[in-house]
């Protein structure tokens, strides 16, 4: 293959990532990371000392690359350039954190993120696969991986916050699933309320009315914690993350359809679930813990 240089390869990798932000380009979008990934593979390992820069580059077209091949309906096929990049994101992040610096420091926070944010992708290409067991596996690592390198997620740099929300987020919807597919598995909705209330927290601290985005990943999460909430009964917390969200809904309007179907769905597991317990289960508050 022909040695690109560095300015090509990020005119190819740019190419790439519009072609990817079309349905309509999707398939030649695929045809443009495949030459990417070469392009960057060639250049890691063509140049005696690797660049951070391009392994960062490869690492970011693996994983896009793997997220397009789910997004097209390739999910098993999309499983091995994620796990690639998750790999080469995991080198990345050991070689800032071996250079030292504050933990929430721009590099720190950014090579953290990534890894997170890979793992909790490859999660969700697994689940598109058939392979929930495998997707618990990886959002549980997603998390250990920020818990062990910043212990407390509300101090580590905005970027990991944003990605540590969506991981126990995710983790939530897993653990969810878990416990309705597999009835009487009270553990794993307990652990679904108590990921949800950590997602709450951090994406709480992130909300900006300026970022749209983030108002619409806190009603998703409300609209996650609530189902939650009733299942196990804690029918006053549900009632107070169902109004929040509902809130944020129709500050959003049509744009929040998502997050909204999860809030009305809240809704009727709280009616359904009260209306089948003669009680009310207590409040709770869950804290942070190391995994």
């Amino acid at each position: 293959m022909r040695t690109m240089g560095p300015d090509e390869r990020e005119r190819l990798f740019e190419r790439a990532r519009e072609h990817s932000s079309r349905q309509d380009t999707w398939a030649e979008a695929d045809r443009l990371w495949v030459r990417v990934i070469d392009a960057y593979r060639h250049a890691v390992l063509g140049s005696g000392r690797a660049n951070r820069r391009d392994q960062q580059q490869l690492a970011r077209a693996l994983w896009r690359r793997g997220m397009l091949l789910s997004a097209r309906g390739r999910a098993a096929d999309g499983m091995a350039p994620g796990g690639e990049a998750v790999t080469v994101f995991e080198r990345v992040h050991d070689a800032v954190v071996a250079e030292g610096g504050e933990v929430a420091g721009p590099e720190r926070d950014e090579a953290l993120a990534e890894l997170i944010t890979a793992l909790v992708d490859l999660a969700e290409v697994a689940f598109a696969a058939g392979q929930p067991a495998t997707r618990m596996e990886l959002v549980e690592r997603a998390v250990a991986v920020g818990l062990r390198t910043v212990v407390s997620p509300p101090s580590a740099g905005p970027r990991t916050r944003e990605a540590m929300g969506t991981a126990y987020h995710n983790q939530a919807v897993a653990l969810l699933h878990r416990s309705v597919t597999r009835p009487g598995a009270d553990d794993s909705i307990r652990e679904a309320a108590l990921a949800a209330s950590r997602a709450c927290e951090l994406r709480q601290g992130l909300l900006d009315p300026l970022r749209p985005l983030s108002l619409w990943e806190m009603a998703n999460t409300y609209g996650v914690y609530a189902q939650c909430l009733a299942l196990i009964r804690d029918f006053d917390r549900a009632a107070m993350v169902l109004g929040l969200g509902n809130r944020l809904v129709e500050l959003l309007g049509p744009a929040a359809a998502q997050p909204a179907q999860h809030l009305r769905v809240a809704a009727e597991m709280v009616a359904r679930e009260k209306a089948a317990s003669g009680e009310v289960a207590g409040s709770r508050r869950w804290g942070w813990r190391r995994r």
